[in-house]
Order: structure tokens, then C-alpha cells, then sequence
């Protein structure tokens, strides 16, 4: 089933058990950062908060905090989570451009924008003001092509977003291009409360210009619509609650942006000098609703999402040069610097892994700071069967090794201001002589007690 837009995707959070509507007022300042952090360690629903001080928007979270969530929004067995994701990823579907769209039912241009009418969220409490933080920002270049991916952006007046992009970022080459052109402006879109399979999207990173919208298109089995833009020359998804046209002035708007709690778990600093960029239009859903992700100590709704778009893309890099590779996760307590790899035991040769582990380093810009390789037999979201591996096929002075000084996340508290760290590489792969003979019952009984399970009186 493919997501048109967000309320249909909470309609089946709602009859699966899996969405939660909070009907007292709420503050959008650290209470509903607070309620988030609760139900992320609880394991708990979605939450709709349909009163939130301030606003007459209601603001929904926690969207994709858990893989069951996850594989609805895919309308996928959350067993095959992974092999139905990579599947579909790989067959992109072009968007369809559409002539007129819900996004646009209520249109405010220039004196008309205030965002202080949108219930903007201050998640943490050390955070330097609201941040949008599920807002996709959407780019386009005649060279380059498109950008979908969501950055940080912090409230900064009733028409401006502080907008942050570093060189790793593909939106870094975009606004670079447009200085090369002598542009005045960069155009940017931003598009809040989108369907679930856009929201996936936006977590991969292909090819730079490659159109995240193609993989959102394949992920949901059908085209996304488009609508262009009232002020800028760019398009969004015609079934968004919200979009923000903006543009970047160049030289850009500057001022202090920060501190902000990120996804690896701590508070950055603030930013000096920071890019701003301005809101021209407003446009939205007569009865829109706010998403906002909460960020900090893992987990949360944001690393489950990376879990499988960052695996799949290290996935796709590793498996051109090593058949062996079957499958790739990046867990979301390693926040998006872990990675495990799965390997076909039969296809697994003395010294392969090894060398394996050493060519993932260049994947995902290098990011990896602990990259651990097990057999087919350990079921790599399970971190209870990722240690087991470690603990007992691992021989540290034969199966470890470290790379120090790379580059690694800035985002990484202990590595140094510049992001360098050293690396660990773990092959936790069973070796030539491995005495152990794993206790368990055959594949026909599990699948004959798993026939009879609810006529043993289980649910």
C-alpha cells in the first residue's frame, strides 16, 4: 500500500495500535521533547499531540521510532526489512508533476509569512531555540540536478531559518555551484509532514544529483507527485502538509546558530557565522500537521531510519568487489557510525574479510568507526546475536585491528575538532578450526511450532 500523504500513513499507525493522541495542551518547548524521549525508551507508539501551546497546527512524532513502524510504512514483512528495502530502492520511479496540489490550498507571501504561527519545537533543553528539524530540504541545479536530504535548520526570525551545510554535505556542492554562477540567490524548499517513503528517502545518499524523489517513487511502488513552487524555481511533493519557499541570498545572511542536540546523543556547540537563508512563501494543507523528530541520546526515530538507508548504500559499495556480502546494518545505539556486514559463510575465504573490512572504509565518505563482520547465521539487527558473535569467534590479537588518525564524524565527541578518530574492525566470522556446534532446534520444528503457536494459546 503507497502513502499519498502523512494522514494516511497515521490512519494505519492508528488501526495497527502503533499512534497515541495526546489531547491536552502541550508546550512545544521541552515538553514534547520530553514525552519523546519517554516513549523512545519505553518503545512506545507514534504520538499525535492535536493541542500544542501556541498553534492551532497539531505536531506528530516518533513517526519511524522502531522497525515494526518502519516496515508499515513500506507495507514489508519487518523480517525482510532490509532485502524488501534494497529491493525497492534500486527500481527508481520518476515523480509526476501535477498541476495543482493540496501543499497549496492556502498560499502567504512575503509580509503574510510568520513561522511563528507553525508550533515550532525546542526538543532538548541546552538547544539554542526551535528547530525544524523534520524539515526536508529540497535543491535543484541544472548541472547537478536534484538534493533531498534533511539538514539542520534553526528558527531564527518570523521569515528566516538559519540553514546548516558542510562540505560533506551534497547541499554544500549546490550552494558552491550557485557562487561559481554568480547567482544571486540560491533557491531552497523545505517540505514538512511528507509521506513516509519521502521521509526514507531523504536518508539515503546517492550519487550527488541523483533525485531522491526516483527512490522514494521506488520504495512506495508508485510516482511521487510533484507541484513547482509560487516563488522559486523548484518542486515538492504536492501531498505535503507544509512548504517553505525559501532562498539563500549570496553572500548569505549570517548569525550564531546552536547549541543543538544532534543524533549522535550530545549537545553541539553553537556556530558562529552561520548561513541564513529567507522565507518567501508559506503554503500548506487547509488542516495542516507539524512533524517534528526528536534528536539526542539513542535511540530514536532518526537512527532506525539511517539503520537501513546508510547499510543499504554500504551495501551497494561493498558488494561490487565482494560477492560475499549479503546484507549490512547500521544499528541504531551505534549512531550512524557502526556497521555490521553480513557475510555468506560459504563464500567466505581465508583473508577476505580482512580485506573487506579494510575497503568499507572508504564507504559512506569514511564515516565508519566500528565496523564489525559476522556469518549468515547471526541476524545482524539483533545486537543479543552481534555480541554472542564477538564474544565467541572473536580472537583479539588475530581478528581485531585499528586504523588510527582517520577521518571520521565531527559529531563524535571524542574524536578531535577536525573529526579524526581511530577506527576498529572487528571479524567476528567463524574461522578454520572453530570448534563450536551452535544448540538449537532444526528449521523443520520452528517451523512446525510456529504453525501450532496460537494453538498452544500464544498471541
Amino acid at each position: 500500500m503507497a502513502f499519498d500523504n502523512l494522514a494516511d500513513f497515521l490512519k494505519q499507525l492508528e488501526e495497527a495500535g502503533e499512534l497515541h493522541r495526546v489531547a491536552m495542551e502541550v508546550d512545544p518547548k521541552h515538553e514534547i521533547g520530553a514525552i519523546c524521549r519517554k516513549l523512545n525508551i519505553t518503545k512506545g507508539p507514534a504520538v499525535l499531540f492535536e493541542k500544542v501551546k501556541g498553534s492551532k497546527i497539531p505536531v506528530v512524532s516518533q513517526l519511524l521510532a522502531t522497525n515494526r513502524r518502519l516496515a508499515l510504512a513500506l507495507d514489508c514483512d519487518e523480517k525482510n526489512l532490509f532485502g524488501d528495502t534494497l529491493a525497492r530502492s534500486g527500481q527508481l520511479i520518476p515523480p509526476r508533476l501535477v498541476e495543482s496540489a493540496p501543499c497549496q490550498e492556502v498560499v502567504k507571501h512575503s509580509k503574510e509569512v510568520n513561522l511563528d504561527e507553525l508550533p515550532l519545537v525546542t526538543n532538548n533543553p541546552d538547544d539554542g531555540g526551535p528547530y525544524l528539524t523534520a524539515g526536508h530540504v529540497i535543491l535543484k541545479d541544472a548541472e547537478l540536478g536534484y538534493n533531498l536530504a534533511i539538514y539542520r535548520m534553526m528558527y531564527r526570525s518570523r521569515n528566516e531559518v538559519y540553514l546548516r551545510f558542510i562540505p560533506s554535505h551534497h547541499g554544500w556542492a549546490f550552494l558552491k555551484k550557485a557562487e561559481q554562477r554568480g547567482s544571486a540567490a540560491l533557491p531552497v524548499a523545505v517540505a514538512i509532514g511528507v509521506d513516509p517513503a519521502i521521509y526514507i528517502a531523504s536518508q539515503f545518499e546517492p550519487r550527488i544529483g541523483a533525485n531522491e524523489m526516483e527512490i522514494a517513487g521506488g520504495l512506495r511502488n508508485k510516482a511521487v507527485d510533484v507541484v513547482k513552487c509560487k516563488t522559486i524555481d523548484c518542486e515538492v511533493p504536492a501531498h505535503a502538509e507544509i512548504i517553505l519557499e525559501c532562498e539563500m541570498k549570496l553572500p548569505p545572511n549570517r548569525g550564531d546558530e546552536g547549541p543543538f542536540g544532534e543524533f549522535c546523543g550530545y549537545t553541539t556547540d553553537m556556530v558562529k557565522n552561520e548561513s541564513a537563508i529567507t522565507v518567501k512563501a508559506v503554503t500548506h494543507k487547509k488542516k495542516p500537521i507539524y512533524h517534528n523528530i526528536w534528536l539526542g541520546k539513542p535511540p530514536h526515530e532518526h537512527l532506525f531510519i539511517n539503520a537501513i538507508s546508510y547499510g543499504i548504500q554500504a551495501y551497494y559499495d561493498l558488494k561490487v568487489r565482494y560477492p560475499a556480502v549479503k546484507a549490512a546494518y547500521a544499528p541504531p545505539s551505534g549512531v550512524s557510525i557502526k556497521l555490521v556486514i553480513q557475510i555468506d559463510e560459504k563464500m567466505n575465504t581465508p583473508g577476505m574479510v580482512k580485506n573487506l573490512l579494510a575497503a568499507s572504509l572508504w564507504t559512506r565518505g569514511a564515516m565508519w568507526k566500528e565496523v564489525i563482520a559476522v556469518d549468515d547465521d547471526i541476524d545482524i539487527t539483533n545486537s543479543d546475536e552481534v555480541d554472542w558473535a564477538v564474544v565467541t569467534r572473536v580472537q583479539p590479537t588475530r581478528d581485531i585491528f585499528i586504523v588510527p588518525g582517520g577521518q571520521g564524524s565531527r559529531l563524535d565527541p571524542s574524536s578531535d575538532a577536525y573529526g579524526v578518530t581511530d577506527k576498529i574492525f572487528i571479524d567476528a566470522t567463524k574461522k578454520r578450526g572453530f570448534r563450536g556446534r551452535v544448540a538449537e532446534p532444526t528449521k523443520a520444528m520452528m517451523e512446525k511450532i510456529e504453525s501450532r503457536w496460537r494453538k498452544y494459546g500464544f498471541q
